[in-house]
């Protein structure tokens, strides 16, 4: 295996290394690759090939690790730009990559100059993510700028299966974000204050983004073409993206390997004709080889003005090695070039193992060059006409890719949809073959020939409706979601294509096959820790927002609120946030869904929970509410015909063995679901001694009506409205005399929550207090009688252990 396909071996261990260095973040010296290749120099004359291997190995690992370790090493931290985080400061830096223009705003990279802070000046470096939310500018990159922006280094919530942001933004070097009103407070300093050729390919890209968007009025379709023309994916509309999402077709917005190859096809066959008209060219040159070789440029120009994605880039070195070998007149094996591409992106950028548009690509075009023949092969010789077999190949090649990428799409989306496999054949030939290849054409026709361009964008238009339409349509169909895969899932998924793709004894590739997928089907077929009778209750760190997962002794799983965004960010918190973290707690479905009351930091997450898991039970106060995200979540409720239950003052609902919730407080006598804090649901959870108390956001008037109805004692509360100074009075305290106070809040939030005057009172009470703030997601285990609480433990403990003796080792080193 290893004489047939060199790069195997050296690809492994190159991502044997970021990974290692990604997840223990260790440091590593430079000096020691350097080393390794001393000794390997060394090696050499003793022919020794298992001790050349080791080494040869070791090397790239350490080359991989030392690449990387500078991004993520904790003495990093707070210098530069990120030592100001919290603060408003005037910056000034230099436009370093191209910005991307959001539907309202836009969105770029600055390398950091100068600060200003107050009077004073000083001298910064590091790169700084800027969010404009209003307005564009004509800034291009090596443009100096100047503009106020509050500095932020973003934090993990401390939810289980969240999405790292920070050290995702810190593999790409940067190192803090910034938000900026309207883009009228940014300020051009100087133009071009520092050239670079990408600098006129970025301007070429502009303008013709900007002119599609003039011919395009349709926002769904100037999307769609911005995305397949330019590579800009930010202005398709979120339901269209959802849409293509759903359908399984979403590969056909971002500018990959088949853009790269349908562009290049078109481009040697104009030019072959062109060059087939002019007869002494034809007599000097071979035209087809000519034309291969002129391919070269033409992709890496196509790939700096799509932006440079890792998809676009592996496919671009996968197609110059088909080129150069076909110009050499020589066989490549499409695997080595898949390998090759890799490779060579990998050592580049070791961070490009992290990226996701790198990781399908990879594993998509692995599955179409490995599985396809497998699929096809019985029925191969039932295919008599060429039609069938291409109808077949098709299927095949739409299976595959969608089998080899199902393991990272379900871990990362927590959804996938078959579809897309006969949803392919339509989308395919109207987007692939006609709307990329007009739109490109349109590109450079714009100008010089821009009346003509204009035509030509139309007509893509139109096949980007027909496109839409169908794909709204079949995004109806059923996709496979509330199923979690992991990093088993895709260790297996890659070890299986490894022996599909590398083994060539039949017997040995068989047996290995089948044992690897046996594995698969056991990771998901075991059977998970029995019920140990305990209640648990996982107050989840939302941020500003307010979520608790209850999972009662029998099994069942009891959500109440989802958390949310208190402002409207165009995100979904639900899908970003509380879908990965129900995931990462093995959720398989919610039992009881309730919603305390209809504000947006208790509401945002729950439509994404209910669109994607099975709901049985769904409860709330009396009426209804306004706003989209309570619409759309009644919506979703009502798709799965769940059962709703309205709560009133004085119910008494048992959820389980041994397991009573009462509802203490609600709204009354209206016919719409009040906004107001006291007018949320206040709930008890009882099981035999033990007893919570859920507050929502109820302050002093509800805690007086619980005064005069006799409240009891309670062992946890879950206190009132985030710990604001309207809430949790002490004469309230005194009665129910908490042994467990739990404040959900977020970090640094711009309403001074939690009030210190309402920490002292619950700490002169005496209750031990947990702040999600502080210490991320807190959970409790109870089972009536005893209970344990703490934050609870979201890295794994090998993993922990490994860094610990590594950050040892290496300070002992140092």
């Amino acid at each position: 295996m290893i004489p047939e396909r060199p790069l195997v071996i050296p690809l492994a261990f190159l991502a044997a290394g970021s990974l290692a260095e990604y997840l223990l973040a260790i440091p590593f010296s430079r000096l020691i690759p350097v080393v390794l290749l001393v000794l390997l120099v060394f090696a050499l004359p003793f022919r020794k090939q298992v001790l050349f291997s080791c080494l040869l190995a070791l090397f790239w690992m350490s080359w991989e690790m030392a690449a990387l370790a500078p991004r993520l090493d904790i003495r990093n931290v707070r210098t530069g730009i990120s030592g100001y985080e919290g603060k408003q400061l005037l910056v000034e830096g230099i436009v370093v990559r191209r910005p991307a223009i959001l539907p309202e705003g836009e969105r770029l990279v600055l390398q950091v100059e100068r600060v200003f802070a107050g009077s004073a000046e000083s001298l910064s470096s590091g790169s700084l993510l800027l969010t404009i939310a209003k307005g564009h500018g004509s800034w291009l990159t090596g443009d100096r700028i100047r503009c106020p922006v509050k500095v932020r280094v973003p934090q993990l919530l401390g939810l289980p299966g969240e999405f790292d942001y920070g050290r995702y933004l810190t593999l790409r070097g940067i190192e803090a974000t910034g938000w900026i009103p309207d883009a009228e407070s940014v300020v051009l300093m100087r133009g071009a204050a520092r050239a670079s050729w990408q600098r006129s390919i970025d301007s070429l890209a502009m303008r013709s983004q900007e002119f599609i968007r003039q011919c395009l009025p349709d926002s769904a379709q100037r999307g769609v073409v911005l995305a397949l023309a330019t590579g800009n994916q930010q202005e398709v509309p979120p339901d269209v993206a959802a849409a293509y999402t759903r359908a399984g077709v979403t590969h056909i917005l971002s500018v990959s390997g088949f853009h790269v190859g349908v562009v290049t096809a078109v481009w040697v066959i104009m030019l072959r004709w062109l060059m087939l008209r002019w007869e002494w060219l034809a007599l000097q040159l071979d035209l087809r080889r000519a034309a291969l070789l002129s391919t070269l440029p033409v992709m890496l120009l196509y790939l700096v003005f799509t932006g440079g994605a890792p998809a676009t880039a592996r496919s671009v070195f996968m197609v110059a090695a088909v080129v150069l070998a076909a110009w050499s007149e020589r066989e490549i094996d499409l695997l080595d070039a898949l390998l090759l591409a890799a490779f060579v992106l990998l050592l580049q950028d070791p961070a490009v193992l992290f990226n996701l548009s790198f990781q399908l690509s990879f594993l998509s075009l692995w599955g179409l060059l490995v599985l396809t023949p497998l699929l096809t092969k019985p029925v191969e010789h039932l295919l008599k006409q060429e039609w069938q077999r291409m109808t077949v190949l098709f299927f095949a090649a739409s299976l595959a890719a969608v089998l080899a990428t199902m393991a990272p799409v379900l871990a990362s989306f927590h959804q996938v949809s078959f579809t897309g496999i006969a949803a392919n054949l339509v989308v395919v030939p109207l987007l692939g073959y006609g709307a990329t290849v007009l739109a490109t054409m349109a590109v450079p026709l714009s100008f010089f020939m821009p009346s003509f361009a204009a035509l030509v964008l139309m007509f893509t238009g139109w096949l980007v409706q027909l496109s839409n339409t169908f794909v709204q349509w079949i995004a109806r169909v059923p996709v496979l979601h509330s199923f979690s895969a992991g990093s088993t899932d895709v260790v297996i998924t890659i070890a299986l294509l490894a022996v599909l793709g590398f083994v060539h004894g039949r017997r040995t590739r068989m047996y290995a096959g089948s044992l690897l997928l046996v594995a698969l089907v056991l990771v998901h077929l075991w059977p998970g820790p029995a019920l140990d009778g305990k209640l648990r209750m996982t107050f989840l760190s939302v941020g500003q927002g307010d979520a608790t997962l209850i999972q009662l002794p029998d099994g069942r799983t009891m959500l109440v609120d989802g958390g949310g965004y208190l402002r409207d960010t165009g995100r979904d918190f639900g899908e970003r946030y509380l879908v990965p973290a129900l995931h990462g707690l093995s959720v398989k479905q919610i039992d009881i869904m309730v919603l305390s009351h209809p504000h947006p930091d208790h509401l945002g997450g729950l439509p994404a929970v209910a669109e994607q898991f099975k709901v049985g039970e769904y409860w709330q106060a009396k009426g209804s509410a306004q706003g989209a995200d309570y619409q759309r979540l009644i919506n979703a409720l009502a798709h799965q015909k769940t059962t709703t239950r309205i709560l009133q003052q004085g119910d008494r609902l048992q959820v389980g063995e041994g397991v009573l919730v009462s509802v203490l407080s609600s709204p009354q006598g209206e016919q719409s679901l009040k906004t107001d804090n006291d007018d949320s649901l206040v709930l008890q959870l009882q099981q035999a001694g033990f007893s919570a108390l859920m507050m929502g956001d109820a302050g002093f008037p509800v805690e007086e009506m619980l005064l005069s109805q006799g409240i009891g004692p309670a062992t946890v509360l879950k206190v009132g409205h985030h710990g604001s100074k309207t809430a949790t009075g002490e004469s309230f305290l005194r009665r129910i005399k908490p042994n467990v106070a739990v404040v959900s809040v977020g970090a640094g939030n711009s309403f001074g929550l939690p009030a210190d005057e309402t920490l002292d009172k619950i700490r002169h009470q005496g209750a031990v207090l947990y702040r999600t703030d502080q210490q991320g997601t807190i959970q409790l285990l109870s089972d009536g009688h005893t209970y344990t609480v703490g934050p609870l433990v979201t890295e794994n403990g090998l993993v922990r252990a490994i860094r610990r003796f590594a950050l040892t080792a290496s300070n002992q080193l140092r």
